[in-house]
């Protein structure tokens, strides 16, 4: 006996169907990007080292410069009677490679906490189409063109309303 087409159709497994459904989420739970990196990636400490980084950047320049203001820091770190202090400020040479130390940790702890804003910022750069050389040069033409014609309208409202205010204020 063979099968009918339709007999055997109805012999095998039926797929179901499943409806994928969409989460319909409350503002509440709505979050972005930006506040997921920094809830998740961004501690205490980061945000700690956020503000001290700067901090010791501007303490290294002024360590190198020899100054804070109007005060001498050569003559006062160099000469503090505290052993430790003393030795990384005795000499030009060690107060500035004290103070190239610390610009470079600062500047080094700011890469550190960028990189994790920034890693999606590559991603999706890698995704955009950029201008051809072609299509750079003609709407920067373009660009010029409008600024050389906002100089030259500008320029007669110039030349008209110099003698009429003139002529007002007189």
């Amino acid at each position: 006996m063979a099968l009918k087409d339709k007999e055997i159709k109805e012999l095998k497994p039926k797929k179901a169907k499943v409806k994928k459904e969409k989460i319909q989420l409350s503002p509440d739970q709505k979050h972005s990007r930006v506040m997921e990196i920094l809830r998740k990636e961004y501690a205490f400490e980061n945000w700690l080292l956020a503000i001290l980084s700067p901090v010791l950047i501007l303490y290294g320049v002024y360590i190198v410069s020899g100054k804070f203001g109007t005060v001498n820091l050569t003559a006062i770190l160099g000469n503090s009677d505290i052993g430790i202090i003393d030795f990384f400020f005795e000499t030009d040479l060690k107060r500035i490679l004290t103070g190239s130390f610390l610009i470079l940790v600062g500047s080094l702890v700011i890469i550190y906490l960028a990189i994790p804003v920034l890693r999606p910022s590559f991603a999706e750069m890698k995704k955009v189409s950029w201008l051809t050389g072609k299509e750079l040069a003609t709407d920067s033409s373009r660009v010029f063109g409008f600024l050389i014609f906002l100089i030259i309208v500008f320029m007669l409202y110039g030349f008209v309303l110099d003698p009429l205010f003139k002529w007002i204020y007189s």
